[in-house]
């Protein structure tokens, strides 16, 4: 989600990135996230503009739902940003102890089982909930674990937009994770595929900036959406397990996210092009399924139409998508900021 740039903005960034996260790094452990679930839905409620916008884009993906229940998603989707926001104040808190108190994981039978027989893991995940959480478990647990990043969305910043950028770069560097850029060869994490790894690489748009890697256009919701097809190109090439894996409130303890892999994809044989044709097929209807279920917990509905997101007949006149497959540029931007 994406707010505009103002004076007033960067007297919250200062804020909120100078003694708000101080306090908040001292706070009961998980408790910081329930906080910003709170004031996110606080700026919902206020932000009747951009609550707007977020519901005609909800309204395109499920046109039966009535005003009330789209009013309540698009809440929800604040929330989730400013979680998703400032979900890195907790990355140098979260340890082996401790973990438990931010997220509950459901599947890491998948993970022990592919470590046991010597293969590499290929987590593909959209952005739902606080993205970098799982991943941020993950290497507290003491697993080799890796994401691609491609850069941030392609908005002008003030001075303190891009401190506090720099500031968020610098808590998500406390992470024990290896990050990759999106816009170099993916060579390194096919060897890391290979020697039995995981990497984590989304597979939903991202809205704003520059598109990296090989995406193909498929139906999402009702809407022609491009996919980034790079985690089975990884699977393929990595002779890896590929399982969808999303991030949500947990159900059971709302103070809290879930994060649940799902069961092995099948990637298949054959050429390259065909493998990610399949796979294109088949994310969609992963991405579907997660959306429908867990439509509030997504990052980028405000995204969520033509010209951005979604394809437009312009954009399949020019090709399609941006890149070409192979080993460069097979992932995606990075989470970036998308706001403050």
């Amino acid at each position: 989600m994406v707010f505009g740039e103002s004076p007033l903005k960067d007297i919250y960034r200062r804020l909120v990135w100078g003694p708000g996260r101080e306090l908040l790094e001292r706070a009961p452990y998980g408790w910081e996230y329930a906080a910003w679930r709170r004031i996110g839905s606080l700026v919902g409620h206020a932000a009747a503009a951009k609550r707007a916008e977020v519901i005609k884009n909800l309204r395109r993906a499920f046109p039966d739902r009535d005003t009330a229940a789209l009013e309540h998603i698009a809440v929800q989707t604040f929330a989730t940003h400013f979680v998703n926001q400032y979900a890195s104040f907790a990355f140098g808190r979260i340890a082996i102890h401790n973990w438990t108190r931010w997220l509950r994981f459901e599947g890491l039978h998948h993970i022990w089982a592919a470590r046991a027989a010597g293969q590499g893991v290929v987590l593909m995940h959209p952005h739902t909930g606080p993205a970098q959480l799982p991943l941020c478990v993950l290497g507290v647990m003491g697993l080799p674990v890796h994401q691609i990043g491609g850069g941030e969305p392609a908005v002008e910043k003030s001075e303190i937009g891009r401190w506090a950028t720099a500031e968020r770069h610098r808590l998500e560097a406390r992470m024990p994770v290896t990050l990759h850029s999106g816009q170099g060869y993916l060579r390194s994490l096919v060897r890391a595929l290979q020697a039995g790894e995981i990497v984590l690489t989304a597979c939903d748009g991202t809205g704003g900036g520059q598109e990296l890697g090989r995406r193909l256009v498929r139906t999402v919701l009702g809407q022609p959406m491009r996919l980034p097809v790079g985690a089975w190109y990884l699977a393929a090439r990595g002779e890896a397990r590929l399982h969808p894996m999303y991030c949500v409130v947990d159900p059971e303890d709302k103070s809290r996210y879930l994060a649940r892999i799902l069961p092995a994809e099948e990637v298949g044989g054959g050429r390259i092009g065909e493998v990610l044709e399949r796979g294109g097929d088949r994310t969609a209807e992963i991405l579907g399924e997660i959306l429908g279920r867990y439509p509030g917990d997504w990052l980028f509905w405000d995204a969520f139409r033509p010209g951005d997101l979604l394809d437009t007949k312009e954009r399949r006149n020019e090709g399609g998508t941006k890149g070409e497959g192979g080993e460069r540029g097979d992932g995606e931007r990075g989470e970036g900021e998308r706001g403050g």
